[in-house]
C-alpha cells in the first residue's frame, strides 16, 4: 500500500487494520520526500524546488523560517517482502542535534545485491524519522560515502570494521561572551606551606608588584552570540550577554591603555607595586607601612626587579618592625625597629635601623644593619655590631664585633672582641683588638671554587686515586700469569719454527696458546700505560690546584693594635691540604700576617709594616 504520510509511524495502526496485517509485521520504504517552508509565519508553506535551498546558512538561520515534511511510503508485510540482510546501524547526535552520525556496525553475513545501498539508506532515513529529524536535508556528501561502503562490500564480500558516517550538520550557536575583568597583578593561588597552613593565611596580596611591559588587567568587552538551528529545524535561540563587569576605570600616566575590538588592555609602563583607589590605578614605588606582621599586612612578597621600595615606621624597641614569621620581598627594604623570630628579607637592598633576631635570616646585596644577630648573606654588608650573628658575604665592614662567624672575601672590623671565627679568602683587617679567642682564617677555596674550579679538580683526583689503588693490582696478576707461561711459549714458539721448517702444518691449539699469550700481554702494557698517563694526569691536576691557590701568598691578617693571647692565626691550604696554624702573644706586635713558602715547608710570615 502506497500512502502519504507525514508520519508513518504514526499511521502503522491505521494501515495495519487497513490492510489486515499485524501491526508486528508492518514496515515501510520511503519513495518520496516532500519539503515545504515558509519565512513568514502568516504565510503558507511552499514547497522546496530543490533541498540545496537549506544549505545556505543564511537562510537556514532565518528566525522566520519553518520547515514541514510529508513523505511518500510504501507500507509492506515483512513476511510476503523479504528483504536482504543488511548490517546493524546504529544512530548518534551531539547535545544541540547539529550534527547526526551513523554507525554501521562490521557484518560477516552482509552480502552485496543491487538493492543493498538503497535499503541501507531507506533504513537510516527512517531511524532519523523515528527520532524527529528532517531527512534528505543538509546531507552534502553521505550518499556518496554509502556508495563507497557498498562497493567495498562487493569487493571484500564482507564488512571487516565499523564505519561511522556524518550524515547530516546544522548549524551550531555561537554562545555570547559576557564581559569580564581579568586581574593579572594579583595573585589568589593557595600555596600550603610547611605546616600545613594557606600560604594567604600570612601573604594577603598586601602589595602586588608589576614590571615595565607587564599585562596589568584586562577588560574582555561582552559580545553577542548567534542563535543556531538542529536537524529537527528547531532555532536554537541564544540570551544577550551580560555586562555586569562594566564599571569606569581611570588610570594614571604610568599605565598605557590598549583597546581592541573584543578587549581593553592595561598595561605597566614602569616597575612598581599597583595601588587601587576609587577604582583609579597607578604603579607606585614607595609604600610606608607601619609594621609588617600578620594582623595589619601579612607577608609582602614581589620581585626583586620590581623596584618597590617598602619603608616600614615601627620604631617602638618593644615591638617588631617585620613581625615573627613575616617575608619580605621586594626591591629596596628599610625598617626602623626590629626583625623578629623567623622572619625572611629578600631584597636588593636592606637597612634595618633596629636588631635583627638570631633566628631571622636576610638575603640581599647591599645590607646595613645596627644589630645583627641573626642569618645574613648578601654582597656587601655594613654592620654596626655584631653579636653572635652569621654572615656569608663578598666584603663585609663591622663597627663593633662581640661574637660571631664571619665568611667572606674581605672583613673589615674596627673594634674586635672575643670568641669570633672570621674567615677571609683575601684579607681580614682589625683597628682595635679587645678580646681573645677569636679564630682569624684565611682559606681561599670558596673564592676558587666560585666556579665548581677546585670541586671539580677534587673530584677528578679522587676517581684518579681510586683507580691508581686497583690498577697495580690487576698489572700484578697478569703479569704473574705472563711470567708463568713464558717458558711455554718459548717452547711453542721454537717448535713452531721446526715445524715451518719441515713444513708440517702447526696445530691450532698452539696457534691459540700463542695468540692468548700475545693478547696477555697487549693488556699488560695498556694497563701499564693507563697507569702512567693517571699519574701524570693526578700531578698535572695537583700542580694547578696549587697554582690556583697562590693567591693565598697575596692574602694578610691586618692588626693595628697590639695582639693579644691565645687568638688562632690559621691559613688553610688546598694542596697539600695542610693547615698552617700560629697563636698570638700578649702585648705581640706583627700588624701584618701572612703565609711564605720556606725550606722545610709552609710558615706564617709576621711583618710591622701595614
Amino acid at each position: 500500500m502506497v500512502e502519504d504520510s507525514k508520519n508513518p509511524y504514526q499511521d502503522i495502526d491505521a494501515v495495519s487494520k487497513s490492510m489486515g496485517v499485524p501491526p508486528e509485521y508492518l514496515d515501510f520504504d520511503i519513495l518520496e520526500i516532500f519539503t515545504s517552508y515558509k519565512t513568514n509565519p502568516q504565510a503558507e508553506f511552499t514547497p522546496a524546488q530543490d533541498g540545496d535551498i537549506f544549505d545556505d546558512d543564511e537562510f537556514f538561520l532565518d528566525e522566520n523560517l519553518s520547515i514541514m515534511q510529508t513523505y511518500k511510503v510504501k507500507f509492506y508485510d515483512i513476511r510476503k517482502d523479504i528483504r536482504p540482510h543488511l548490517p546493524k546501524v546504529t544512530l548518534g547526535t551531539n547535545k544541540n542535534s547539529t550534527k547526526i552520525a551513523v554507525t554501521i556496525k562490521e557484518d560477516a553475513l552482509a552480502k552485496y545485491t543491487p538493492m543493498f545501498e538503497k535499503e541501507l539508506i531507506n533504513t537510516i532515513y527512517k531511524k532519523m524519522l523515528k527520532a524527529g529529524f528532517l531527512i534528505g536535508l543538509r546531507d552534502k556528501d553521505f550518499k556518496k560515502k554509502i556508495s563507497k561502503l557498498t562497493s567495498m562490500l562487493r569487493i571484500k564480500e564482507i564488512i571487516d570494521k565499523p564505519e561511522t558516517i556524518i550524515v547530516a550538520t546544522g548549524i551550531e550557536p555561537v554562545l555570547p561572551i559576557d564581559d569580564k575583568l581579568l586581574i593579572y597583578y594579583k595573585n589568589s593561588e593557595e600555596v600550603g606551606d610547611d605546616k600545613g597552613k594557606s600560604r594567604n593565611d600570612i601573604d594577603r596580596g598586601f602589595l602586588s608588584s608589576v614590571l615595565e611591559g607587564d599585562l596589568i588587567m584586562e577588560y574582555i568587552k561582552p559580545k553577542t552570540g548567534t542563535h543556531g538551528r538542529n536537524l529537527k529545524g528547531d532555532l536554537i535561540p541564544v540570551i544577550e550577554p551580560k555586562t555586569s563587569q562594566e564599571t569606569q576605570i581611570t588610570v594614571s600616566p604610568n599605565i598605557q591603555v590598549e583597546e581592541g575590538e573584543d578587549n581593553i588592555k592595561y598595561i605597566a609602563l614602569k616597575s612598581g607595586y599597583v595601588s587601587e583607589e576609587n577604582n583609579k590605578y597607578d604603579i607606585k614605588e614607595e609604600l610606608e607601612v607601619g609594621a609588617v606582621n600578620l594582623k595589619s599586612t601579612g607577608s609582602i612578597t614581589t620581585s626583586l626587579d620590581s623596584d618597590v621600595k617598602i619603608n616600614i615606621k615601627e620604631n617602638n624597641y618593644l615591638k617588631d618592625a617585620i613581625g615573627s614569621g613575616m617575608k619580605v620581598e621586594t626591591s629596596e627594604v628599610r625598617a626602623s625597629g626590629n626583625v623578629a623570630k623567623d622572619a625572611v628579607i629578600k631584597a636588593k637592598t636592606v637597612v634595618i635601623e633596629g636588631n635583627t633576631h638570631a633566628q631571622s635570616k636576610i638575603y640581599a646585596q647591599n645590607v646595613t644593619i645596627s644589630l645583627h644577630m641573626g642569618y645574613l648573606e648578601c654582597d656587601e654588608a655594613h654592620i654596626d655590631r655584631l653579636e653572635g650573628g652569621k654572615v656569608r658575604a663578598k666584603i663585609v665592614h663591622l663597627n663593633r664585633v662581640l661574637g660571631g662567624d664571619i665568611e667572606a672575601e674581605e672583613v673589615h672590623i674596627q673594634i674586635l672582641h672575643s670568641n669570633s671565627t672570621i674567615k677571609a679568602s683575601s684579607l681580614i683587617s682589625i683597628d682595635e683588638l679587645k678580646g681573645d679567642n677569636n679564630r682569624l682564617i684565611i682559606d681561599v677555596n670558596s673564592i676558587l671554587d666560585e666556579k665548581g674550579d677546585v670541586t671539580e679538580h677534587h673530584q677528578k683526583m679522587k676517581a684518579l686515586e681510586e683507580e691508581l689503588k686497583t690498577l697495580p693490582k690487576e698489572l700484578e696478576h697478569k703479569r704473574n700469569i705472563i711470567d708463568s707461561n713464558k717458558n711455554s711459549i718459548n717452547m711453542i714458539k721454537n717448535r713452531l719454527v721446526e715445524m715451518r721448517q719441515e713444513g708440517i702444518t702447526p696445530p691450532a691449539a698452539f696457534l691459540k696458546k700463542l695468540k692468548d699469550f700475545q693478547g696477555l700481554v697487549t693488556e699488560y702494557n695498556q694497563i701499564l700505560k693507563s697507569i702512567n698517563s693517571k699519574q701524570m694526569e693526578l700531578a698535572t691536576l695537583k700542580d694547578e690546584l696549587v697554582g690556583m691557590e697562590s693567591i693565598i701568598f697575596d692574602a694578610k691578617i691586618i692588626n693595628k693594635d697590639r695582639w693579644t693571647e691565645l687568638n688562632e692565626i690559621k691559613f688553610k691550604l688546598i694542596e697539600p691540604p695542610v693547615d698552617v696554624t700560629y697563636s698570638t702573644k700578649e702585648n705581640e706586635i706583627a700588624r701584618v700576617m701572612s703565609l711564605k713558602a720556606g725550606i722545610n715547608g709552609y710558615e706564617i710570615k709576621r711583618s710591622n709594616e701595614i
